[in-house]
């Protein structure tokens, strides 16, 4: 089905796709060759489907979210004395306090301590980070006027950017959660009708 983000390993020898059909597949680039389902392959273990996937910053460890709003992170390898088998989901490290709605985008932030996830709900959005360690809840940020779909830590780590329907885009302080400064991405103006007549 759709493939809706992907990832590559560290050493960009693998890489990472989540899609429409609830998977997170690992595929060795070189040969183009299917490797696993990341994820647990038990019927009904995923509740929906996955739409965003990013990569530990240092680590081969994934970050997940999608439709079941809860942010999760996996090993991208399953260790070779671990054979699959039906009902494991050996790879999960641990599952994050749930969103409303639907996940659809996740980031780590550059030093890999800190998640963030934003979701859409009943015409709200919604955003949370976590502490990848420990999964603690850290900062939360909802808006009224529409989902969130889009987040990311600057490079300094030090604030994130989220947006979404509005077209408004919320710059937050990551240790806090203070409001930096909003401002619409694309603003318009109207246009001046032409007097001009032929």
């Amino acid at each position: 089905d759709w493939v809706l983000d992907t990832a590559f390993s560290s050493d960009s020898s693998h890489l990472v796709s989540v899609s429409r059909d609830r998977s997170m597949k690992l595929i060795e680039v070189a040969t183009q060759r299917f490797v696993d389902n990341i994820t647990s392959i038990t019927p009904g273990a995923l509740k929906g489907g996955l739409a965003s996937v990013d990569r530990h910053p240092t680590r081969d460890e994934l970050a997940v979210g999608g439709a079941d709003g809860t942010p999760k992170l996996f090993l991208m390898h399953r260790p070779a004395n671990k054979p699959r088998q039906i009902g494991d989901d050996f790879n999960l490290i641990r599952a994050m306090p749930s969103l409303p709605g639907r996940i659809f985008e996740v980031r780590y932030s550059p030093d890999g301590s800190k998640l963030v996830a934003v979701s859409s709900a009943d015409g709200r959005g919604h955003m949370r980070v976590f502490a990848t360690e420990d999964g603690k809840q850290l900062l939360s940020f909802d808006t009224e006027t529409g989902g969130l779909f889009a987040a990311d830590f600057s490079p300094d780590g030090t604030q994130i950017a989220v947006g979404g329907l509005s077209g408004t885009i919320w710059i937050l302080n990551a240790n806090d959660g203070t409001m930096v400064r909003d401002f619409v991405a694309v603003p318009l103006s109207p246009r001046t009708a032409s007097t001009n007549q032929k």
